[in-house]
């Protein structure tokens, strides 16, 4: 363990590769939202930020296509909204007026110019008509590090539109194309049926599991057939419909009508903390990291709330602090810590281990600091969650108001 614990037909995609700017050169362009795109900010416009043209010349080799972003969209000729900010990014979107939008473009960047997506759509070859003429409908496809990652039947998105698209599909499938997993939260009702070939979590945050998976299982060991649930999980994009797949589970809650807090304050603290962790500054994606230097954090466990480190296990036997709350809180637990599992009842008996106080801040909805270390939630796997943990798997029910 660490010290801490011990072109109008066309369509295209301008994708700046993993950073192209570093700590010398930092910028942010979050000054440049709600303002146009030839806006000064500091004497130098958006379009003409070497941030903003490093990100598109790192992207694109034509220089007729980074013409159409950079040059066409200052030139006046097209329809163009201020640009919004869309969390860590700024989005510009311009079409031509002819077209009323079908033939648009837009750049998504992140604010530090690390990276950019930009899409184009135009009309294309859609469903064959009735009279075997091909239809013309307007597509827009996404590219990333020179590939098609995200292909949809509309123009680019409009500013009001943007949020949700590079919340629910862009970033999502970026994320899948460049082979890691998404971060996300599914929210809808449970139902699982032979026809759909495993279970779906319908509603507004709709995500599909695979049938007989881990993440069924683990799914349904805490949200009932017809249960609103809340599952927070890592997702990849299918290719081919553009569906959120639930790759592996982080939590799963079941969304009840009561809001009062209920069951022990143990047990409250465990519906927000309770999850296998590793340090944040690694990841949970860290190869080399065995289950060990994982932190197994437990709270609501039936048998007996507990917490593993290293080969530190400690069972926990009181706390006292914040109420628990999503905008974060601070707990300190009393606790008493030995070797394994297998003392357990001793620990708690006091005829075994030490006495230790462990402080525990939650600051988001995955991430938790113990003992100031800052942590990660990582998806639950059986390779490197304990038994003790795996055995009694937590329920992580939340009282969700809707």
């Amino acid at each position: 363990m660490k010290p801490a614990f011990a072109a109008a037909a066309m369509w295209v995609v301008l994708i700046a590769g993993n950073g192209h700017s570093n700590a010398q050169d930092a910028v942010n362009l979050h000054a440049y939202a709600d303002k146009y795109p030839w806006d000064e900010v500091g004497d130098v416009s958006f379009l003409q930020n070497p941030a903003v043209k490093s990100a598109v010349a790192g992207a694109l080799i034509d220089a007729n296509l980074r013409q159409m972003i950079l040059d066409d969209t200052a030139s006046g000729r097209a329809v163009t909204a201020p640009m919004v900010a869309v969390g860590d990014y700024l989005y510009m979107r311009a079409f031509e007026a002819a077209s009323g939008g079908d033939v648009s473009w837009g750049l998504l960047i992140a604010q530090d110019g690390s990276d950019a997506v930009a899409c184009f759509s135009g009309f294309g070859a859609g469903e064959t008509q009735k009279d075997d003429r091909p239809e013309e409908t307007v597509r827009s496809s996404w590219y990333a590090d020179g590939e098609v990652f995200l292909t949809r039947k509309f123009s680019c998105p409009a500013n009001d539109e943007i949020q949700d698209e590079v919340g629910y599909r862009v970033l999502p499938a970026l994320a899948t194309a460049r082979g890691k997993l998404q971060y996300e939260w599914c929210f809808g009702v449970l139902n699982t049926g032979s026809g759909l070939a495993g279970s779906m979590i319908s509603g507004d945050g709709a995500c599909f599991i695979q049938a007989d998976s881990e993440a069924q299982a683990l799914v349904k060991h805490s949200c009932g057939e017809g249960d609103l649930c809340l599952i927070e999980a890592m997702i990849e994009i299918a290719e081919d419909d553009d569906r959120k797949l639930i790759r592996e589970v982080l939590s799963v809650n079941r969304a009840v009508e009561q809001v009062e807090p209920h069951g022990s304050y143990l047990e409250q603290v465990g519906s927000f903390a309770d999850g296998v962790y590793a340090e944040k500054i690694d990841g949970c994606g860290a190869a080399s990291m065995p289950g060990r230097e994982r932190v197994s954090m437990h709270l609501s466990r039936t048998a007996g709330p507990a917490i593993q480190f290293g080969q530190r296990y400690c069972a926990v036997i009181d706390a006292t602090g914040d109420a628990p709350n999503p905008e974060g809180f601070q707990t300190v637990l009393q606790v008493r810590c030995g070797n394994g599992p297998d003392e357990d009842a001793a620990l708690r008996s006091g005829a075994a281990g030490k006495a230790d106080v462990l402080q525990l801040r939650a600051s988001s909805a995955r991430e938790v600091s113990l003992q100031e270390t800052s942590l990660l939630r990582c998806p639950i796997r059986s390779s490197y969650a304990p038994e003790w943990w795996m055995s009694d798997l937590p329920t992580n029910v939340r009282s969700v108001q809707f």
